[in-house]
């Protein structure tokens, strides 16, 4: 019974050693920067194990120092790893270790063609990086803009950034800032507003209700006057006048453009804001056209509300809508105490930052404010009917 319990304790032992060898033997492997290396080493020691214990099985006296010779190979083999595995965190303690630094794909060759105007080379070195680093953004970014802005090539420069797009485990920065990319190269090359608006219209779905979302509803609702602006440029012919010749002879009664009507710029801009409710360019100069032009500050201070309540708008421009509201009820209704109303929601909303120490200093002089706008008080165009033609646009 004695012999049978000592050799299940030997079995159990030695199972628990080899799962502890192979478990070492595994994260070696891992780990080790010469795996083919290391299973050599593995075989050979294998191989001296072996004829070590046969050794021990020979009935000569001499076993004992022929035992000994292919302990002192595996010694050889094994010391120097064994060593750098007790030293390195020494060591590293005062070097910051060995580590290798993680690879990274390198464009300077692209670069340098694409210089020098080798623009085939420099899209064939591109693509060499990017087959040892597939998926690298930077690479594709380079890739399509030596494709559109060196050989003015849109339908390349698309296909390269749709490809990327099509890529797994995209970042999401990265994935806007393509779609950017594409638009502007959609109104700077191609002078095509729709397309680039589809192509905005991808980050309000992919990412709605995000500062992503936001941004490209702003840049969508000014697409189309930046598409005509740029047809006007594009195919409007300047010519120069010719000056008068009787200069400082004539009379003094020279024509002066006659100032925009602001009926006709509130009708604007509320049209503007019913096709894109977002567009918070349009509705601040809405709020100060209400009140300047038509001394309706409970218009304008509701499109500022409305601009205020917005969720993804970052902390400095609603600081900054904020502080347009205490200016127009200083400088139109003469209220101090709804500037400083104003101004607290600053500090109240923004606490300890630079938003609100700025805040607090125009609280402290903003007494000063009220009477400089008493003594110039804001003009009167007249009587309006109440809602002087216009609507009010919400969001």
């Amino acid at each position: 019974m004695t012999h049978q319990w000592s050799n299940i304790v030997n079995v159990i032992g030695w199972g628990f050693v080899s799962l502890v060898l192979g478990y070492m033997a595994l994260r070696a492997y891992a780990h080790s920067d010469d795996r083919r290396g290391l299973v050599v080493r593995w075989i050979i020691s294998a191989v001296l194990i072996f004829i070590a214990l046969f050794i021990l099985s020979l009935p000569t006296p001499m076993k004992y120092l022929l035992f000994i010779l292919p302990l002192v190979v595996l010694a050889f083999i094994w010391i120097p790893s064994f060593g750098s595995m007790i030293t390195n965190p020494l060591t590293d303690a005062f070097d910051g270790g060995s580590d290798a630094s993680e690879s990274k794909a390198f464009y300077f060759i692209a670069e340098g063609k694409r210089r020098k105007g080798l623009y085939a080379e420099a899209i064939t070195e591109v693509r060499k990086q990017l087959e040892q680093f597939p998926g690298d953004f930077e690479g594709y970014m380079k890739l399509a803009s030596i494709q559109m802005e060196n050989l003015k090539d849109l339908p390349a420069a698309q296909a390269t950034l749709n490809e990327f797009l099509e890529l797994p485990d995209c970042a999401p920065n990265q994935i806007v800032s393509a779609l950017h990319l594409l638009a502007d190269w959609q109104l700077q090359y191609g002078r095509d507003a729709q397309a680039a608006t589809v192509t905005l219209q991808r980050i309000v779905q992919l990412y709605p209700g995000t500062s992503f979302d936001h941004m490209a509803k702003q840049r969508i609702a000014h697409l189309g006057s930046a598409d005509e602006t740029s047809r006007v440029r594009h195919e409007t012919k300047f010519t120069v006048p010719s000056g008068r010749r009787d200069l400082g002879l004539g009379t003094a009664n020279a024509p002066v453009d006659a100032p925009a009507d602001p009926h006709a710029q509130a009708a604007e801009l509320v049209k503007q804001l019913e096709l894109h409710p977002s567009d918070t360019e349009a509705r601040e100069k809405l709020a100060v056209l209400y009140a300047e032009e038509f001394q309706r500050l409970d218009l304008a201070v509701d499109q500022l509300e409305q601009l205020i309540a917005l969720p993804a708008e970052p902390p400095k421009r609603v600081a900054r809508w904020l502080n347009l509201l205490a200016t127009l009820h200083i400088k139109y209704a003469y209220n101090m105490e709804a500037g400083e109303r104003a101004l607290r929601r600053i500090t109240e909303r923004f606490p300890g930052g630079a938003l609100a120490d700025v805040a607090v200093q125009r609280l402290a002089s903003l007494q000063m404010e009220l009477k400089a706008s008493q003594r110039t008080p804001g003009k009167r165009l007249g009587i309006y009917e109440k809602n002087v033609g216009l609507k009010q646009s919400n969001g």
